[in-house]
């Protein structure tokens, strides 16, 4: 198995996880509101039945009709029923508000795992490209090309007073015959640590203008990969 192959394969995991995760919560999140409307509902009718049967009992001369207990007992039941609807929503509320820690932590993990995956499968894909270019001619011939045009760096870093000037030499001092050998052992690193850099900033700098050509048509990842799944409504 390849790392790429590994990687998506964790990816798809993770990813899997989640979305398990926040259907348990989109499902108890949806019940919980349900419960909460069903709860105002029935509140709501219980206090309109309260407001009926006591204006009737006063427009009755406070005479207890047949109605004014009809209107009673249903007030009484639909204020049972109320609180048996605050036992449910505080059962399931905390179990709501677990789901959406958890799927928040799982939300992290997959948008982790898929930055990691896109930088794993875009760096297999630069090797192999790599691979591609120098297993051919051209590659060759670039690459003794860069050697070729490196081996004139150090002279040239030598010759830039600018750098030199950074380390505490003028810049006539490198002129001087013998000049490496007589600088310290760390000014030394310093110059040989500026030629490499410059001959990385060779490759970079062909690189990166043929990005540049490219504008905004860059390669872009497809599918489960383009983008973090969008979190739902509840998840907030």
């Amino acid at each position: 198995m390849t790392s790429t192959t590994a990687a998506l394969n964790r990816f798809t995991c993770v990813t899997n996880d989640y979305r398990e995760m926040r259907t348990q919560l989109k499902a108890s999140s949806e019940e919980l509101d349900r419960l909460k409307q069903q709860r105002a509902a029935t509140l709501q009718s219980s206090r309109d039945a309260g407001q009926r049967w006591r204006q009737l009992f006063k427009d009755a001369g406070g005479k207890p009709g047949k109605k004014v207990r009809e209107l009673q007992a249903e007030e009484h039941t639909l204020a049972g029923e109320t609180e048996k609807l605050d036992e449910l929503i505080g059962e399931l509320a905390p179990r709501v508000e677990e789901l959406r820690h958890w799927t928040g932590q799982m939300r992290g993990q997959h948008v982790t795992s898929l930055h990691l995956t896109r930088r794993e499968m875009a760096a297999a894909r630069l090797a192999t490209a790599m691979d591609a270019v120098f297993d051919k001619p051209e590659g060759q011939e670039l690459l003794e090309a860069l050697a070729q045009r490196g081996e004139s760096l150090q002279q040239e870093v030598l010759e830039d007073s600018k750098f030199l000037a950074s380390l505490g030499f003028d810049g006539h001092e490198s002129k001087i015959p013998g000049f490496m050998g007589r600088i310290t052992g760390d000014d030394r690193r310093k110059i040989a640590a500026e030629v490499v850099k410059r001959k990385r900033g060779l490759v970079a700098d062909v690189v990166m203008k043929r990005l540049e050509e490219l504008g905004d048509e860059h390669p872009r990842f497809d599918d489960a990969l383009a983008a973090p799944l969008p979190p739902l409504a509840c998840e907030q």
